[in-house]
């Protein structure tokens, strides 16, 4: 575990492993970087190096006072100064969930950083159109369940769903984190992620895109999802696992980690070579 201090924030953020490709990761609404120690850890040392950024407000990461300081802008500001910060250039850039939202926004702000971009079960990078009286209910209710999921002894973000790829460890810090998660942080980045408009900008992307997703998404059903796709730019990759659900991160890291080094080491490679 490292921390940088940004501009606004000390972030908090876990590095595996020092070869030549680099990885940032991105984690969702409630959950922490916790949720992506498989994938970490089943990615080759020697030839990547991979960066897990717990948001502001997750984990040991500072959190702010106010609803506002957390939003999609906010997350996507904080992983570039972070980047920046480390000097690096080139990245697979990868979103689950929420944080989907976060690298599709990075993505069209600095699209100069990205060596290509993968979106995981992510947010739709359009948002949802809602009333401000229904969007302010809507909030009240999501953390009415999840103060009641909480007192169930569950997760959130579909996590207490699987976990069957996960280190027990693992999930129970995981756990910790998004029990630990303060209310402004959510309602905040709720509100945020539901206002995005990205859809015209992100279908210009330069980079190779990838969406990547479970068929048993309980969260963001498949639907929803390939909507978002047809969002990105001609050519965007799409993969789908049968019978995982909202975290594959958590439920099939392995897979996980297999499919973002084809990506890497195959489809982008190729179309680099292919555009000299």
């Amino acid at each position: 575990m490292s921390v940088a201090r940004l501009s606004e924030v000390r972030l908090e953020y876990f590095e595996h492993g020092s070869g030549p490709e680099t990885i940032v990761f991105v984690h969702g609404y409630q959950a922490s970087a916790r949720i992506w120690h498989g994938v970490q850890q089943a990615l080759p040392a020697d030839r990547y190096r991979s960066i897990a950024i717990n948001n502001r407000g997750a984990g040991a990461s500072d959190a702010p006072p106010a609803e506002s300081d957390f939003t999609v802008q906010k997350f996507a500001q904080d992983a570039h100064e972070l980047v920046a910060q480390l000097g690096l250039r080139d990245i697979t850039l990868v979103g689950h969930s929420m944080g989907g939202a976060t690298v599709a926004q990075l993505a069209v702000d600095h699209p100069e950083l990205l060596k290509d971009l993968v979106l995981l079960d992510p947010a739709s990078p359009n948002g949802r159109e809602m009333p401000d009286a229904e969007l302010e209910r809507f909030l009240d209710d999501r953390m009415s369940a999840r103060r009641a999921q909480i007192a169930r002894g569950g997760g959130g973000d579909g996590i207490d769903a699987s976990g069957a790829g996960a280190d027990a460890e693992q999930m129970r810090l995981l756990i910790a984190d998004i029990n630990a998660a303060p209310e402004r942080r959510l309602r905040g980045s709720m509100r945020s992620m539901l206002q995005l408009r990205l859809g015209a900008r992100v279908k210009a992307l330069p980079m190779p895109v990838l969406l990547a997703a479970g068929d048993q998404d309980a969260i963001i059903p498949l639907a929803n999802m390939l909507a978002s796709w047809a969002m990105y730019p001609p050519g965007t990759g799409l993969h789908v696992w049968h019978g995982v659900g909202h975290s594959p991160n958590l439920d099939c890291p392995l897979e996980v980690a297999a499919l973002l080094r084809r990506f890497v080491e195959e489809t982008v490679t190729r179309r680099q070579v292919a555009s000299r």
